[in-house]
């Protein structure tokens, strides 16, 4: 027999037990899970809980692509730039989202070190999401990738120990010499808790060709106070705009990040309503 008393946020409590000696209990702790020891995660929902998600996409992504564009010094989290070999980026999405952008990847602080990773496969359907490994730095990766819904692409890396890492892509944008780049925030709680959603909306001048980019690191200390990452908006593409190419990196982050990319519609509902505090 046992009785359980938790305290006012049910995490938590004392647990008298009954010790076997007629009219005797014991005290007993039980767990507690603090805020601290919860991350935010992606729900993994692959529905649009009629909210509103991104306009349909052209599934274009391509594999084995060298990197074309000139990203600025500035650009990117390392001493050096992100490597120019074999990559993946998406060409256009259909709408002129893209002159060629994504070229993504992963940078070790600790090493100063890329690597791009290879996702397979690519341009699945809506509603499917691929889950695999990527071993680099002498660490190991999860990546889980793919459209939940229509017009929103998932980008979830996590790994498998506390040391950093930032994740980034850039390219050259459809907007070309007409961009127009905005950083955007939106409260939002989980948990009881108030957290901030730090997002990037790229368009250009007739506020068309759009494309958002949320980014939510797995610690609840970096969805506060300090905006998740660093935008780059420079360089004169493959048009000569003087803002087309776009580059985006993660602050660094510990556990893991989710990136969910968006085409023309501001699906800030659908991505926190996807977010949940958890234990990894």
């Amino acid at each position: 027999m046992s009785l359980t008393i938790s305290n006012s946020g049910g995490k938590g409590g004392l647990t008298f037990v009954k010790t076997g000696v007629r009219g005797s209990f014991a005290l007993i702790p039980t767990p507690t899970t603090t805020t601290s020891s919860l991350y935010i995660i992606s729900n993994g929902y692959t529905s649009s809980f009629s909210l509103t998600v991104g306009a349909a996409v052209t599934k274009d992504m391509a594999s084995g692509v060298p990197v074309a564009t000139t990203i600025a010094k500035f650009a990117y989290p390392g001493t050096n730039k992100p490597p120019t070999g074999s990559s993946q980026n998406w060409s256009d999405w259909g709408g002129d989202i893209f002159d060629g952008w994504g070229y993504f990847y992963l940078y070790n602080p600790t090493t100063d070190a890329y690597y791009n990773p290879v996702l397979s496969p690519v341009n699945s359907a809506d509603g499917v999401i691929t889950t695999q490994t990527a071993s680099a730095f002498g660490r190991t990766f999860t990546i889980k990738h793919g459209y939940p819904v229509t017009g929103i692409f998932k980008y979830d890396i996590s790994v498998n120990d506390d040391n950093p890492f930032i994740f980034g892509a850039f390219g050259d944008m459809g907007s070309d010499s007409g961009t127009v780049n905005t950083n955007l925030s939106s409260s939002y709680s989980l948990g009881g808790n108030s957290y901030t959603l730090y997002y990037n909306r790229n368009s250009d001048a007739g506020v068309t060709e759009r494309l958002y980019t949320y980014v939510i690191p797995y610690e609840t200390s970096k969805n506060q106070s300090t905006m998740s990452y660093t935008k780059v908006s420079s360089g004169s593409g493959i048009h000569g705009g003087l803002q087309e190419v776009l580059s985006i990196y993660t602050k660094s982050v510990n556990k893991g990040v989710t990136v969910y990319f968006a085409k023309t519609n501001d699906v800030r509902n659908w991505v926190v309503n996807d977010l949940k505090l958890s234990t990894l």
